[in-house]
């Protein structure tokens, strides 16, 4: 049976009218989603040198270009939730890649720094919208036992993509130059966008559609119900400050990787994303996979499986990424990169599918999105320039080493929820 076949296996897990095939089909095109989304925000970081020498950059500025996704993004993906939850998913997904891959086009035509930081900025307001929509969408096909498993394979889409991203774009910037490599990465998502909008809606009633004003009114409604969730749930706000401690190292690491090689390794540009693209791949893919089948496989043994899967993932990965920053053997380099990478991305599903556990499913999309402006505002968005100022003062090499150690706090942390983490998710259904 393939991962989408046993993701969507189980009447009992799916809402009335939705077969495991159509299931298994809209998950499968989310993921695809997921990752034209993350092959969009990280296409910059393999082109941050010759962006660099292009424009007259420091590390600062292009610490600031990883920012101006990142906050846009964090900021975003709160009202994004709002509208999802009060209207439709579908559209707030497609709307979401037609802003992104106008914004990468338009990253492709820019003239200096700050044309360049405002096309960045609206990849972020339509990743925002995609990625906590199409969560909540994914969560509400698969209700029960499969849903970890199921949120692993949406985040293959984010492990994928994330990758992908830097290996397409740095192999189109040594064929063609980075701008070429901004509008080509910019085109897929015209066709997602028309493939998103024939999706149904499994929990969401025909005519669904409100007033301008009953929809301010509501999300303030729901803006308000989903802060007190979220403060009075210890679950959520152990993987909130986790999460953001995860998102300050894992997503400073993606950014600043390619650099990184660059330099320390005396590789071009293409050969970094080669590199990077074609180990960090297939790890990342096993990675996120094994992550849900592991927490899957534990969760008929404990019922905290979700977050001790996460967590053994970053106890085993950390440290061989603490070691890795250190190589500068290719031979040794490579083989401990997988490794790492496989295990770092271990929580990808898991840790996703338990923000949808304890969240009541009619506020689901709105709790995520929260949870993605927390982590991202409070881990990645200073994560970016901190790096580059560190970088410029310091040195890369000593700057980035900072960032596996927050993401292992961050594991640590997220340890506090399994004390309650049952209480919760009973909560979450009554």
């Amino acid at each position: 049976m393939t991962p989408l076949a046993a993701a969507a296996d189980g009447n009992a897990d799916r809402p009335a009218g939705i077969s495991a095939r159509y299931a298994g089909y809209a998950l499968g095109l989310l993921t695809v989603v997921n990752l034209v989304n993350y092959l969009s925000r990280n296409a910059v970081f393999a082109l941050f040198e010759p962006v660099k020498r292009d424009l007259g950059l420091a590390d600062a500025h292009l610490g600031l270009l990883g920012t101006a996704y990142v906050l846009v993004f964090s900021v975003a993906s709160l009202p994004a939730g709002i509208l999802g939850d009060l209207g439709s998913r579908r559209a707030v997904i497609a709307g979401g890649i037609l802003l992104w891959s106008v914004g990468t086009i338009l990253s492709g035509l820019a003239q200096g720094f700050t044309t360049l930081f405002l096309a960045r900025a609206l990849v972020g307001l339509g990743g925002a919208a995609a990625a906590t929509a199409s969560a909540a969408l994914v969560a509400n096909y698969f209700q029960g036992r499969r849903r970890s498993m199921a949120m692993s394979i949406l985040m293959v889409g984010l492990a994928v993509g994330g990758v992908l991203g830097i290996l397409v774009a740095g192999q189109l910037e040594h064929a063609y130059g980075w701008r070429v490599a901004f509008i080509v990465i910019g085109l897929p998502g015209f066709l997602l966008t028309a493939l998103v909008m024939r999706l149904k809606e499994p929990d969401l009633p025909p005519g669904r559609a409100r007033s301008l004003r009953r929809m301010l009114m509501g999300s303030m409604r729901e803006l308000r119900a989903a802060g007190r969730r979220i403060l009075q749930t210890p679950t959520l706000v152990a993987v909130f400050v986790g999460g953001a401690l995860i998102s300050f190292g894992m997503n400073g690491l993606v950014g600043w990787a390619p650099t990184l090689l660059s330099r320390e390794l005396n590789l071009s540009s293409r050969e970094a994303s080669l590199i990077l693209g074609s180990y960090g791949l297939p790890a990342g893919i096993a990675g996120t996979l094994a992550g849900g089948a592991v927490a899957d496989w534990l969760r008929k043994r404990m019922p905290s499986a979700r977050i001790v899967t996460s967590v053994i993932g970053f106890f085993i990965g950390g440290p061989l990424l603490i070691w890795l920053l250190q190589i500068r053997d290719m031979s040794v380099f490579i083989p401990v990169f997988s490794a790492a990478f496989f295990f770092l991305t271990w929580y990808n599903g898991p840790l996703t599918a338990v923000i949808f556990d304890v969240s009541p499913l009619r506020m689901a999309a709105t709790v995520s999105g929260a949870y993605l402006m927390f982590i991202h505002l409070a881990g990645d968005a200073i994560a970016f320039p901190l790096v580059g100022y560190l970088s410029d003062a310091f040195g890369l090499h000593r700057a980035v080493v900072l960032l596996p150690i927050a993401a292992m706090l961050g594991a640590i942390v997220c340890l506090a929820a399994v004390p309650r983490l049952v209480a919760d998710t009973e909560r979450a259904r009554t």
